[in-house]
């Protein structure tokens, strides 16, 4: 009886010991200290001749890396410090873009001319608030184009509007010049403005244009602390016709539907070779065959 009292004892000491830390652990809360999602936004800012371009791109940062946030209203404002005007709401791509075109005039600027620019997701249950900013003056950039002593000269003024809303010339700023290609952008010169705002380059020779050689040609300003990025375009029938040019022409080249002469004749030496193998396979199986014919043993 006292054996059997003692290990009843023992017995529900040992459960008391197991089951108090699981009754513990099961009170305990879940871990809640996961990383929390943060949602961060970039605002990029074009100016062309009479409007601007705000790109914003918003995207979440999450524990295995960061996702484009699809759907989400972005609002724009642009604002002098006093007053602000509303640009619209619109909605992010698959990309996380949420792109918005609004003509400068009208737009408030500060006593320097200064427009900040604000792109703003207010956010909701499932997505904090994400905000960006950009601060820049307007300008806009012409391009013409002559002929001089047979050179081809493009010329490119650019301007602002001053304090009293005239126009003035932006002086001594480095203007690039590109050609638009399919997948980027051809730089052909640089052009620093005198204190007038204009600047000429000689036009190159010899780049391929369109079907009727029409060349789409870009002047840009770039990453500028006062205006930021600004671009104007025009158009030319400066360029190489496009039917005229030799690269059109099939060559034999490894990218080409015509293969090299060099690429062909290795192949058939290859092949010859190979086929020439079995041929001589075949031909020993047969020789092999007639001399076991003509070499039996007699039978006694």
């Amino acid at each position: 009886m006292k054996r059997i009292f003692a290990f009843a004892l023992l017995l529900s000491l040992m459960s008391v010991l197991v089951l108090k830390p699981a009754g513990s652990y099961a009170g305990e809360k879940p871990d809640t200290t996961a990383t929390p999602v943060e949602s961060r936004m970039q605002l990029a800012y074009l100016c062309g001749a009479d409007s601007v371009i705000l790109t914003a791109t918003l995207n979440l940062k999450k524990e295995d890396g960061t996702v484009n946030l699809k759907n989400a209203f972005i609002e724009f404002s642009a604002s002098n410090g006093e007053s602000a005007k509303s640009l619209g709401k619109f909605a992010t791509d698959q990309e996380g873009n949420a792109i918005c075109k609004a003509p400068v005039a009208g737009l408030p600027a500060d006593k320097d001319g200064m427009i900040n620019y604000t792109a703003k997701f207010t956010g909701n249950k499932k997505y904090p608030a994400a905000e960006a900013s950009f601060k820049a003056k307007p300008a806009r950039i012409r391009l013409s184009f002559s002929i001089q002593d047979s050179l081809r000269i493009l010329k490119v003024d650019v301007t602002q509007k001053n304090l009293k809303g005239e126009t003035a010339p932006i002086a001594k700023e480095k203007i690039l010049v590109y050609i638009p290609r399919i997948f980027s952008l051809l730089k052909i010169g640089e052009i620093t403005l005198d204190d007038a705002g204009s600047g000429t380059l000689e036009f190159p020779k010899e780049i391929v244009g369109d079907t009727l050689g029409n060349l789409t040609v870009l002047a840009k300003i770039e990453e500028n602390d006062n205006f930021g990025i600004v671009q104007g375009q025009n158009v030319i029938n400066w360029g190489v016709h496009k039917q005229y040019y030799k690269a059109e022409v099939p060559s034999r080249e490894l990218w080409t539907p015509i293969a090299p002469l060099w690429m062909i004749i290795t192949l058939i030496i290859m092949l010859a070779g190979v086929w020439a193998h079995y041929m001589y396979a075949v031909y020993e199986l047969i020789m092999i065959k007639r001399l076991s014919k003509r070499e039996k043993p007699p039978l006694f």
